[in-house]
């Protein structure tokens, strides 16, 4: 508990990777929305420069962007003597970082407590032995597990647990440790490369649970005591593929009532057991056979999982948890008015179905070859919403990005049966459209769940997405059929490409026949009191619970899930974009389908939609909102395209989220100068130069540092030039003129738009805001732009997901960025 006036300082997660993305991002920004509300100091250590929170000064007090080290950290206290540290917004790096300011004596010696969750706690999460001790202390089902630092005891426990068992390192240095061994004959390699990854020189051999059902529990707790269940989220994909690779629905589908209870008891219990105030998300594995369920993981922190269930369920899981950790009880905790009195203490309830499908790195040559384990592999999430399951996956599946329109259904049929076998056996990404194509050729639901181990319930809705699928090519133009297709949530894209027509003339079918969206409120009482999130999905049915936002309003479109290249690069832009917009006095509304994105924030958004961003999803949201603009990334040029067909009555604007120029390793060094053009004049951002490589010893484009170092009066003459260059151009944006240096002569090489990882990496080095620029001009290019910034010398370095991914090979590139570090020069 914290009293007001005192200062709480919060450690960020650092750059994104394969276990995090920008739900942590999302989540910083409303507890610490709350707490500046409150009247708390706040603070925040970080190094992402993709961050938006890490800027935003309206609701961060201090925004201290460096290293996430505890010299870094002792700086940062003795600098702004907070009171309280909020570890929870930094996903598992935080937890270590405290834990070891603990053990400096820091905490106690300048009397800083902590917030969310006790030290003993902190203690139990990093280190897992501990953490087990306890669960068996307060007899929590717990699988076998044993700590060895040798491969001959590894042998002995291994024989004595019985194969498959789960190896994987104490204390590891990185994420990519846990390996499945099936015989002896693995084993050796399993225990020498989690030996090799353990900080601590042990190993665990563990129990394997593969083919169990996995089931995911969001709990929560106030510091009287008070808990309720967020929610309950099964996988369809068994224990054996990692939890953020599995297909994912909220509500939990195939359950018994007393299995949701008794896995409910021992969450509660373990949340109680670890006095943890806030959110903690527990995963579990079922035997479905026995009844019988182990605990297998406990986060008490923000995660994907805990996104996911807030935009699902509509509970604000990150505005009630802000208001735990000022001391408050769930039961003082007030929502405001469009939540019922005591609706933070309410369990939430659905009447809607979500989905949450992984995002895979395509991009990497090879990728859709490489087989899904206990590891993970996905870079991200989507998700989508329906009255079923086989809605709501039509709808996630639609809201990749660039998801082939042929829904994969082309690739599958060229597979001979060895293949389909393989694959069905043996899951690859998208291995869905595997198991469609296999109930085509006529397996059986009991063959496939014995072969995959997924609960005969998902072949059923799988099934009926098929039969869906054959019925549309079986029967071209016919309005029955189209009408069963779009209540099941296919986009008219596909049902074109199944019917050799253009998606408009699907669209038009659509009007003729008055099929017309309409639009559910997600919130989480379902419907039993009247309370308003603003956050809608879609569905064919006869009420419509949209209303129209009053105007003027703007429509923007989301980047949806994290891709490589782009990482949540593009959500800070959009998020700067729409609370730009808002200050210009726009009403605000967007359409994504990432979970994670700060985007569908409600100190962010005005109004939220839940869909898959196709033509005929934006043409609804355009009747019912009226906008007069519609802002979308520029990589979506389908979308454009098709959307210009039609007489909207609401300006298109193109927003940058894709490189028009990978520049790559080169020998010479490149000397970038940025500029905002505002139609008239070009604004100079500032100069960047590529850095030196330590491996290849080229110059790579995805790290550098700002300004570059320059003659001065060289710098004046190739901004001159530039600046000529620039003004000749006719739209209003972002650019950035390349040199190529050889010897001591600049030559130019490209003018290109400015990619979004570098403006967000240069907002943050300037500490003006570029994005927010950019919309004043595009709402009204006769703004006067004023630039009022503090520019600091910074180093970039891009992060890549080589190694999470097993890829020893893999070579930086600018569109295979999953995230960035940056560091501030003294």
């Amino acid at each position: 508990m914290v009293n007001k006036q005192q200062t709480i300082l919060m450690i960020g997660a650092g750059a994104n990777d394969i276990q995090h993305g920008d739900e942590v991002d999302s989540a910083t920004f409303s507890v610490a929305h709350q707490l500046h509300v409150a009247g708390y100091r706040t603070i925040l250590i970080d190094n992402n420069p993709f961050s938006f929170s890490l800027d935003n000064r309206q609701v961060v007090d201090h925004c201290c962007i460096g290293p996430l080290t505890v010299e870094h950290l002792l700086e940062i206290i003795d600098k702004y003597h907070p009171t309280a540290i909020l570890p929870t917004l930094g996903n598992r790096q935080a937890f270590l970082l405290t834990q070891e300011l603990l053990d400096k004596g820091v905490l106690r010696q300048k009397n800083i407590h902590l917030l969310g969750v006790p030290e003993a706690t902190i203690r139990q999460i990093n280190n897992p032995v501990l953490l087990e001790q306890t669960f068996r202390q307060m007899e929590a089902p717990m699988k076998k597990i044993v700590t060895v630092n040798n491969y001959q005891d590894a042998l002995q426990e291994a024989d004595l647990i019985g194969y498959p068992v789960i190896v994987r390192s104490v204390w590891p240095k990185s994420n990519s440790t846990r390996q499945i061994v099936h015989d002896r004959n693995d084993l050796s390699s399993a225990v020498k490369k989690c030996l090799d990854q353990s900080r601590a020189g042990q190993i665990f051999v563990q129990q394997s649970l593969a083919g169990y059902k996995e089931i995911e529990v969001v709990v929560q707790r106030d510091h009287t005591g008070t808990m309720m269940m967020l929610s309950m989220v099964e996988d369809m994909d068994p224990i054996g593929i990692h939890a953020g690779d599995s297909i994912a629905f909220n509500p939990a589908q195939t359950l018994l009532d007393r299995q949701i209870q008794d896995i409910r008891d021992v969450a509660f219990a373990i949340t109680r057991k670890l006095r943890i105030v806030g959110i903690n998300h527990l995963q579990f594995a079922l035997d479905p056979a026995s009844d019988k369920f182990y605990v297998i993981k406990n986060s008490p922190y923000f995660d994907r999982m805990v996104a996911f269930v807030e935009q699902s369920t509509g509970y604000p899981v990150a505005e009630v948890c802000a208001q735990l950790y000022t001391g408050k009880s769930l039961r003082e905790i007030n929502l405001g008015d469009n939540f019922q009195p005591h609706a933070a203490l309410m369990e939430p309830t659905m009447d809607h179905i979500a989905a949450r499908i992984p995002v895979w790195a395509f991009e990497i040559d090879n990728f859709d070859e490489q087989l899904l384990g206990t590891e993970k592999r996905s870079i991200g999430t989507v998700f989508g919403i329906g009255r079923s399951p086989a809605e709501a996956l039509f709808k996630a599946i639609e809201s990749r990005y660039h998801e082939p329109t042929d829904f994969h259904l082309n690739t599958q049929r060229k597979l001979n049966e060895d293949q389909i076998v393989d694959r069905i056996v043996h899951p690859h990404a998208g291995r869905m459209f595997t198991l469609l194509e296999a109930m085509e050729r006529g397996y059986t639901v009991e063959e496939l769940a014995e072969m995959t181990k997924i609960d005969p319930f998902y072949f059923d809705q799988l099934n009926q997405m098929r039969l869906v699928l054959r019925e549309l090519q079986e029967h071209p133009g016919k309005e029955p059929v189209l009408n069963r297709a779009k209540k099941m949530g296919l986009t008219n894209r596909l049902i074109a490409r199944l019917w050799g027509m253009e998606p408009s003339q699907v669209y038009q079918m659509t009007q003729d026949h008055d099929l017309t969206l309409k639009y559910k409120e997600i919130e989480p009482s379902a419907g039993e009191f009247d309370q308003h999130t603003a956050t809608f999905y879609s569905a064919y049915e006869d009420e419509n619970e949209a209303t129209t936002l009053s105007q003027p309003s703007a429509l923007v479109v989301g980047t949806g899930g994290i891709r490589l290249g782009l990482s949540n690069s593009g959500d800070f832009f959009l998020a700067s974009t729409l609370t730009k917009l808002h200050e210009l006095g726009y009403h605000t509304i967007v359409i994504n389908s990432n979970p994670s994105s700060i985007t569908l924030n409600r100190e962010i958004a005005d109004k939220r939609y839940i869909e898959p961003p196709v033509p005929e999803n934006i043409l609804s949201v355009i009747e019912c909102d009226q906008p007069q603009m519609i802002f979308i990334p520029a990589s979506y040029t389908d979308l454009v395209a098709e959307l210009q067909k039609y007489d909207l009555q609401a300006k298109i604007i193109e927003v940058p989220d894709d490189r028009m120029l990978s520049n790559e390793a080169k020998e010479h060094p490149l000397l970038s100068l940025n500029f905002l053009f505002d139609g008239h004049q070009a604004h100079f951002i500032a100069s960047t130069s590529d850095l030196l490589s330590a491996t290849d010893f080229n110059y790579q484009s995805t790290q550098m540092r700002t300004p570059a170092e320059i003659d001065s009066q060289e710098l004046t003459s190739l901004m001159k030039s530039s600046t000529e260059v620039i003004t000749s151009r006719e739209k209003v944006g972002f650019y950035q003129v390349v040199f190529e240096q050889v010897g001591d002569n600049y030559q130019p090489l490209v003018v290109q738009a400015i990619p979004l990882p570098e403006i967000a990496f240069l907002s943050k080095s300037t500490g003006i805001n570029w994005p927010a620029q950019l919309i004043s001009l595009i709402v009204d290019q006769d703004t006067q732009l004023t630039f009022t910034g503090d520019d600091q010398p910074a180093i970039y370095r891009a992060t890549f997901p080589f190694k999470a991914l097993g890829l020893s090979d893999g070579r930086p590139s600018a569109s295979l960025i999953i995230g960035a570090q940056m560091q501030i020069l003294n």
